[in-house]
């Protein structure tokens, strides 16, 4: 673990800001960085965007975030993106 959990409540405000800040009917889409390899078998350490790390607290290659307060559908307003485990890559990348 890199530094003690943090209150979740914390992305939750966060988002609450940036989402004050759209204009009406504005999406935002937020990419993770990708996994950069640093030889045939090898990966550099993940760092994950920071932005999106902001505003999730997500530290996962392959993930997204979609922003869309003005969706009618209340469930389609946040929307986190994430890819299933994949229990060859867990087996020599460790746990996700």
């Amino acid at each position: 673990m890199k530094y003690l959990p943090l209150n979740s409540q914390i992305f939750v405000e966060n988002r609450k800001k940036f989402v004050s800040k759209m204009e009406k009917n504005a999406i935002a889409i937020f990419n993770s960085n990708d996994e950069l390899p640093s030889n045939g078998d090898a990966i550099y350490k993940f760092k994950q965007n920071s932005d999106l790390l902001w505003l999730t607290g997500i530290e996962q290659e392959d993930s997204m975030l979609i922003l869309y307060p003005d969706n009618p559908d209340a469930k389609y307003r946040e929307v986190l993106v994430l890819v299933r485990p994949n229990e060859l890559k867990e087996k020599w990348d460790g746990h996700r």
